[in-house]
């Protein structure tokens, strides 16, 4: 897998996180805090673990520490303005994404441990 794609991943992967805090945070779009923040705390530290693997081993540490803020920065602001403008599209999207991300880590994580 070429570092380009995991780095895209690792940043994608992001969205499960953000999607997972939008709701189990009171917000005007998705926010009536069913899901507990323990939960959501839970999730967006296991999302932090694994994309920052992702994209260290993508780019190295420094850039793969910066990729993973950056993405958490300009995805957090583009879930919060989907949230505003298209409710019910990133409700249903953002997580798909995410997911995808999320995916997409586990499958090069798992690729560079056969590779060896």
């Amino acid at each position: 897998m070429t570092a380009e794609l995991i780095g895209a991943s690792a940043a994608l992967a992001s969205l499960v996180g953000l999607t997972l805090w939008a709701r189990a945070v009171p917000t005007r779009a998705w926010g009536d805090g069913s899901t507990g923040r323990a939960q959501a705390w839970a999730v967006v530290l296991g999302t932090l673990a694994l994309q920052t693997m992702a994209a260290i081993t993508a780019a190295g540490p420094t850039a793969g520490v910066a990729l993973v803020i950056a993405a958490w920065m300009a995805l957090g602001w583009l879930l919060v303005l989907a949230m505003n403008l298209w409710p019910q599209a990133a409700l249903r999207w953002a997580p798909r994404l995410g997911a995808l991300g999320g995916a997409g880590c586990v499958v090069a994580l798992g690729w560079l441990l056969v590779q060896g």
